[in-house]
């Protein structure tokens, strides 16, 4: 089964793979530069089960970014179309949101995608809740249900979680 994790720069993709893997090999930073410059793989066994996780680049750099974000989204298309070829098993998507961040414009990276990823499955982990200070774990999808009602995902599988490893 294929995990393709994709989000904005810092949102927390490779913190999530890292997490999945239980152990630090996807490279991960708190830098405003993403780290990741190419959709790389991952491969786990989650109960028995074989799962390749896929990390990509971060959609909103600038021109000046790792992979500028015209050219990150160009190419997380071409890689989803690439993989969708295999109609039998179609990839879950999961979309990193920082959730102390605009929630509306990372959204629009979800949006860009939509026709791409098509009827696939689908859900969303909203990170950095321990920064959300104003908006505890348990009501911050409740606050920000319009804005995710608008973009037609506020009934979607999520998780919001906290990346902290131990000792950070």
């Amino acid at each position: 089964q294929n995990i393709v994790i994709f989000g904005t720069t810092g949102s927390g993709k490779s913190s999530i793979v890292n997490i999945l893997l239980e152990r630090e090999e996807a490279p991960s930073s708190n830098d405003a530069m993403g780290c990741t410059a190419t959709v790389d793989n991952y491969d786990v066994s989650i109960d028995e089960r074989k799962y390749r996780i896929w990390d990509t680049p971060g959609l909103n750099e600038g021109s000046e970014g790792l992979v500028p974000a015209k050219l990150a989204l160009k190419n997380l298309k071409s890689f989803v179309k690439e993989l969708m070829r295999d109609k039998s098993r179609a990839p879950l998507f999961i979309l990193c949101i920082e959730g102390s961040q605009d929630v509306k414009a990372q959204l629009r990276h979800y949006d860009s995608l939509k026709s791409t990823i098509g009827a696939a499955p689908f859900s969303i982990v909203v990170t950095g809740m321990d920064r959300c200070w104003s908006s505890p774990w348990s009501k911050w999808w409740g606050e920000h249900r319009k804005v995710l009602q608008s973009f037609g995902v506020d009934s979607v599988d999520h998780a919001c979680v906290c990346t902290l490893l131990d000792g950070d």
